[in-house]
C-alpha cells in the first residue's frame, strides 16, 4: 500500500534542524517556487534503516556537507528542459539548502537521459562510488517499462544494482516512474511497481514513489496530468521537476533522526543576526 501522506508536512523537523549551517557556496540560488498543487507530504512506499540517516544528522552536526548523488535517466539529468537548471536533483539541493543552510548539502546530477537499468549500473563505479557520497538517489525502471522490458530482466538489474550499491556503504533511496500517458501503456508497469517495493524491503533501501506522488495530485484534482507531464507523454514538466524536487527534499529532512536534530538545534553556537 502506498504511504502518501497527508497534506501536512510533519512541523517540527524542518524548523528543529533549520540551525544546521555548513557555509555558503556561491553557487546556491534561490529555490523555486512550490507550484500551488504540490503536496507537503512524503511520498514513500517503504522504510529504510534509519541508522543510516543518523550518520548523515552527525556530519551536519559536526558541520560537514553532505554529498548527495543522484544517478537515473533523463528524468534526473533534464536532458528534455531547455535549463538544465530546472532538472529536480537542482531543484532538491536547493530545497534541502533552504532547510539546513547554505552549502549543507551538495547534489550530484549524474543522469544519462535515454538510459535502461544496464547503462546506469555500468556507470556506477565511476559516477557513484568515486564520488564518496553520502546519500544514493537511483531513479530507475522508467525505460525498462517504456521498452516492455521483461521482468525476468529487470529484476535481475534490480538485484545487480543494489549489490553494487551495497559495496559503497550510503543510503539508498530508489525512485520509481512517473505516472505519464507512455507509462500507463506499459504492460509491465505494475510488474515493475512490485518489484521495486519488494526490492526496498529486502536491501534496506527507500523507495520514494514519484508514481504515487503524481497520482496523489491528480487523482485530489490538485493538477491535471497536462500539468506535470509534457506534450510528449513522457517528461516531466518543469513544475513537476519543482515539486518531485522540494518533496524529495523534505522526505529526506524527515528520515533525519528528530533526536540529533534537536540537539543540533540547542548545542550549535549561536551565529551572528
Amino acid at each position: 500500500m502506498s504511504k502518501l501522506r497527508g497534506w501536512g508536512f510533519v512541523a517540527g523537523v524542518s524548523a528543529a534542524l533549520l540551525g544546521v549551517c555548513v557555509g555558503v557556496r556561491a553557487s546556491d540560488a534561490p529555490e523555486a517556487a512550490r507550484p500551488v498543487w504540490c503536496p507537503t507530504a512524503i511520498a514513500e512506499r517503504s522504510q529504510a534503516n534509519d541508522i543510516q540517516y543518523r550518520k548523515i544528522a552527525e556530519k551536519l552536526q559536526q558541520r560537514q556537507p553532505i554529498r548527495l548523488v543522484a544517478i537515473g535517466s533523463s528524468s534526473t539529468e533534464g536532458s528534455d528542459l531547455a535549463d538544465r537548471q530546472q532538472a529536480y536533483p537542482v531543484q532538491m539541493e536547493r530545497r534541502l539548502n533552504a532547510l539546513f543552510g547554505a552549502g549543507a548539502f551538495i547534489v550530484l546530477n549524474k543522469g544519462r537521459g535515454g538510459e535502461a537499468m544496464p547503462e546506469t549500473i555500468a556507470r556506477f563505479d565511476s559516477d557513484v562510488e568515486q564520488q564518496s557520497p553520502d546519500l544514493v538517489i537511483w531513479q530507475l525502471g522508467v525505460n525498462d517499462v517504456v521498452r516492455q522490458q521483461d521482468m525476468s530482466v529487470s529484476a535481475r538489474n534490480v538485484d545487480a544494482g543494489l549489490r553494487k550499491l551495497d559495496l559503497i556503504g550510503a543510503p539508498v533511496i530508489l525512485m520509481d516512474m512517473q505516472l505519464a500517458p507512455k507509462v500507463l501503456l506499459s504492460t509491465v508497469l505494475q510488474p515493475m511497481r512490485a518489484l521495486l517495493a519488494d526490492a526496498a524491503t529486502r536491501r534496506d533501501a527507500l523507495l520514494w514513489s514519484r508514481f504515487d506522488l503524481m497520482r496523489g495530485i491528480v487523482d485530489t484534482g490538485g493538477a491535471t496530468m497536462a500539468e506535470l507531464i509534457k506534450a510528449d507523454e513522457l517528461h516531466m514538466t518543469v513544475p513537476m521537476h519543482a515539486c518531485t524536487g522540494i518533496v524529495l527534499a523534505e522526505t529526506i529532512a524527515a528520515r533525519l533522526p528528530l533526536r540529533v536534530g534537536q540537539d543540533v538545534a540547542s548545542t550549535r553556537a549561536p551565529g551572528p543576526r
